[in-house]
């Protein structure tokens, strides 16, 4: 818990120190309340991503390895809205939205990077998946969660 906090700590402190636009890969956003009333009208679940892009090697991996794939882009859009919560050392975020991010690391204590939290429409976590898999194997813990297979609603 210690280690923890004292990540967040320095993230936080960080933050308040720099105050340029937040950013997000293409197709997600930083907004999760957006995400949950998109989540909610469009009968998806919500992928929470908590990641340190620019120094935790796993999550570098998960991004090149994972994200880029056919089979995680097709379960992402029929069944994700993915939401981007970054905890970088060198880019910046705005103190506004690292308040946010942590708040919500708090919320389902996470503990490391990169932590994907899945969320009903409502909010509720309905399942995490920690660290980095393979590709295969971290889509097909995903479509646990998602009820979908191939991309494809049951």
């Amino acid at each position: 818990m210690k280690k923890f906090l004292l990540v967040m700590f320095a993230a936080l402190c960080c933050a308040v120190t720099s105050f340029a636009a937040d950013e997000c890969p293409k197709g997600w956003t930083l907004d999760i309340d957006a995400a949950l009333k998109k989540a909610k009208a469009e009968n998806k679940k919500v992928y929470l991503l908590f990641t340190g892009s620019d120094w935790c090697g796993y999550c570098i991996r998960l991004k090149n390895d994972v994200f880029s794939k056919k089979d995680f882009k097709k379960i992402a859009q029929k069944s994700l809205v993915p939401v981007y919560f970054d905890f970088p050392h060198k880019k910046e975020i705005s103190p506004a939205q690292m308040k946010i991010q942590l708040q919500w690391a708090k919320k389902f204590g996470v503990r490391g990077y990169p932590t994907a939290v899945i969320l009903d429409a409502n909010g509720n976590k309905i399942g995490e998946i920690g660290g980095y898999r393979p590709a295969k194997a971290y889509i097909n813990e995903l479509k646990k969660f998602t009820g979908s297979k191939n991309g494809k609603k049951k």
